[in-house]
């Protein structure tokens, strides 16, 4: 029963109840007073809505005001952005620290760009990984990262972690599960993630071995740009990327 029906409901049982005891002290055979009708509530004014936040745009990657202040304002992404230079050092002096400090932020806030970078950042060991010593910790952390960016939609993300997982980097090599990363993103139009699947079926590494399937793949990738795929899906040339 809908809040309304039941608060329709209490009103009316206690009605019946006020009922009850006025009969019970009213002489049997006198009329009962009249009671006036009560007056009806006033209607509520409508609520205005409240107006939607003003549309606002991503700063570009050459705005380091706009991209400062829109980070100030936690736009996350605009922190991302700004990360970005920092890590360059083109536009602003360089400053790893900093750049990780904001990828790291991001990333937990559930920017999948920043969980992109933020791997990319340990896999070119620009970021030391807490706790553990060596190449193998950097890259446990590139392969967290890059596993949270692809959770979050990002295609590099699950392009980078299948090639960690094809390599054993940071995980023991499980090429089936490689695969699985590249044909996830392959589909959704990805050319060097489509070369990657093609590899694994030329060698039957992780997959059945399938010459032509791996040949469908170099071709797709090819069509999607890649002169890699081109090259890869004839030898003679016959296959070739589009052109404007």
């Amino acid at each position: 029963m809908h809040v309304r029906e039941l608060a329709q409901a209490l009103l009316a049982a206690l009605f019946l109840c006020g009922c009850g005891s006025a009969a019970a002290t009213t002489p049997r055979h006198a009329a009962a007073p009249v009671q006036p009708a009560p007056a009806a509530a006033p209607r509520a004014a409508p609520t205005a809505e409240a107006a939607p936040p003003p549309l606002r745009l991503p700063c570009e990657g050459s705005d380091l005001v706009g991209c400062t202040n829109g980070c100030a304002e936690h736009q996350i992404e605009d922190c991302v952005t700004l990360a970005s230079m920092y890590l360059g050092g083109t536009i602003v002096s360089r400053d790893v620290d900093r750049a990780i400090g904001l990828f790291k932020d991001a990333c937990a806030e559930g920017s999948a760009r920043g969980c992109l970078r933020l791997g990319d950042a340990y896999h070119d060991r620009l970021a030391r990984a807490d706790g553990a010593e060596g190449a193998g910790g950097a890259d446990e952390a590139a392969l967290y990262f890059h596993a949270r960016a692809c959770h979050g939609g990002a295609n590099l993300g699950c392009l980078a972690a299948g090639r960690a997982y094809l390599h054993g980097e940071g995980a023991s090599a499980d090429p089936g599960r490689a695969a699985a990363l590249f044909r996830r993103v392959c589909e959704r139009g990805n050319a060097p993630a489509c070369v990657e699947l093609g590899h694994l079926h030329a060698q039957g590494e992780g997959v059945e071995r399938d010459g032509s399937k791996a040949v469908e793949l170099f071709t797709k990738a090819c069509k999607l740009g890649l002169d890699e795929g081109c090259l890869l899906a004839s030898q003679s040339g016959d296959v070739l990327p589009p052109r404007d």
